[in-house]
This record gives structure tokens, sequence and C-alpha cells, in this order.
């Protein structure tokens, strides 16, 4: 198989259409098709089951998908790495909120002090997916996750932990209760592990809120516009309990701890973008044994 097969192959699997996926790919109908019957060819199984007018994958198709996602990406990481001009390429993993309050500053920094390093972070892929592929396929060097992940090939680093608490922006003296977060007033968002068990085990299997995002400076600014209660990590909420545009509630709950932690690849201890990457981080390079708190 080939890089172009691989394109003709994912064209079609999202348009669901090989004569739309011709046009998609300047190319023609006929070209698709071929590229298509030759990697089938290789696979040694059909991807597809088409007719006039549906084109389906089979299950051949459906177990074949993610590792073509994953060889296409690989390609294009291998040709960035390759650039003119660079001396190294870093790719980090994580969700967005810790990229964008934990460490906005210490990536400001940290292009200052390397312009002849690019880097990536990826923050919107399902975090599974990050370790179990992008991380031990060695597209990604170091993700940050708040579940560690216990595989021998795997380092993990503690990086700092975080209280969740709930706030709002009108002071309350109220002692808040688990039926509190069935009214229209409460705004939700699934923080990092232990947060979602602990929270699914307050409200039940089912629970539906009334307003869900998955994007934490939404539910910041939701939340200083007066639009309801709900939950952040204290190092977001507290320069805004600070100057009281927010206030933290009372709960009769007991409120999680989150853990974040570093991953990469033990047997790339010491490639250069790991030991950058980490950098970043402020993980002493000394101490990057396996760290659990």
């Amino acid at each position: 198989m080939d890089i172009p097969q691989l394109e003709a192959f994912l064209s079609v699997c999202k348009i669901r259409n090989f004569t739309r996926a011709a046009e998609y790919l300047h190319i023609s109908q006929s070209a698709v098709t071929a590229r298509i019957k030759a990697l089938e060819q290789s696979v040694g199984k059909p991807l597809f089951l088409r007719d006039n007018r549906n084109v389906s994958l089979t299950q051949a198709g459906i177990h074949f998908l993610p590792y073509a996602e994953r060889m296409l990406l690989l390609f294009e990481e291998s040709k960035v790495t390759l650039s003119e001009g660079l001396e190294n390429y870093i790719v980090m993993s994580g969700p967005g909120s810790v990229w964008h309050y934990y460490y906005l500053q210490h990536i400001v920094s940290f292009r200052q002090a390397h312009p002849k390093a690019a880097i990536k972070f990826l923050s919107y892929i399902d975090s599974s997916y990050m370790i179990r592929d992008l991380l031990l396929d060695g597209v990604v060097q170091v993700a940050i996750r708040y579940d560690p992940l216990d595989r021998p090939n795997v380092t993990k680093y503690f990086l700092f932990e975080d209280e969740i608490i709930l706030v709002s922006s009108q002071n309350s003296s109220n002692l808040f209760t688990k039926t509190d977060f069935f009214s229209g007033q409460y705004c939700h968002i699934e923080w990092g592990y232990p947060f979602p068990d602990w929270f699914r085990s307050i409200v039940g299997e089912g629970y539906l809120p009334t307003f869900e995002t998955d994007h934490s400076t939404i539910m910041l600014t939701l939340l200083l516009q007066g639009a309801g209660f709900g939950f952040l990590p204290r190092s977001i909420a507290q320069p805004f309990l600070d100057d009281h545009r927010l206030y933290e509630l009372r709960c009769e709950l007991p409120f999680p701890v989150t853990r974040a932690y570093a991953l990469y690849l033990t047997d790339n201890r010491d490639h250069p973008s790991v030991k950058l990457a980490l950098q970043l981080l402020d993980v002493p390079l000394a101490s990057t044994g396996d760290s659990t708190r």
C-alpha cells in the first residue's frame, strides 16, 4: 500500500461516494477505484460494500480505518521533521485547559528560548487514543493525562494536583446539595479523572444536565457572566475569587482532587524532543524516573 491509496480510502470513508471523493482529491473516479482496489488486494479483504447508491465499510474496513489514519498521520509528521531550518520538532498532547491555564507562560518562554524548535499541541483528541496510539507510535513525545497509564514501556511523572470547587458569580450562604445539580442553573463540564466517576456516583447514570460544554474557557466565561454555577479547578478560579468576580460555594459533598502526569516512552528518555518537552513542563531531567503521587 502507498500514501495515495490511503488518501483515497480515507476520502471515501469520509464522503461515502466514489465520485465526490474523486472530486475532493482532484483525480478521476477511475483513479480512486483503482487505488481502492489495489489497497484491498494489499490488505487481502474488501474494505467497502458498494452498490449504485450507497458506499459503506465492511467489517475489515471498519477495523482498518484507525490504522489508515495513523499511517497517514505518521507520514505527515515525518515530513515536518525533515523541514529545513528546524533543529527539533516536538508534539505534545493533553487537555486544552492544561495548556491554556497551567503552561501558557511556559510555552511563551520556551519559544523565546528555542526559536529553532517547532512545537505542536494536540488538545481535542480522545485521551485514550492519544496514549494508545499517538504516544506509543511515537507521534506524540510527551502526553499529559490525569489518570496515569500503567505500562512497562511508559514513564509517568507527577506534575501537579488541583482541587475541584463549586463556584458562581453570585455569593451565597446556602449549603448546596446533590439536588442542586438537577436545577437549570447548574452548568456542567467533565474535568479530569477522577471527577467524572465521582460526579456520576452522585447524580446516577442517565443524568442529563440542562447545560454542558467540553470547553474550559466557555465554561469560565459563562460563569463570570452570571449564567449559573458550576465546577472549576481552584487554580483556574483563584484569580477571580481574589477579585470577587467569582465566589466559592459551600456544598455538603467532599470534592475530588485531580492529579496530572507527564507520560513518555521510557526508551525515548534521552531523545532531544522528549527532553525539550519535559523542559517546557519544568520537569527536572535528573528526576525523570517513574514518579507517582
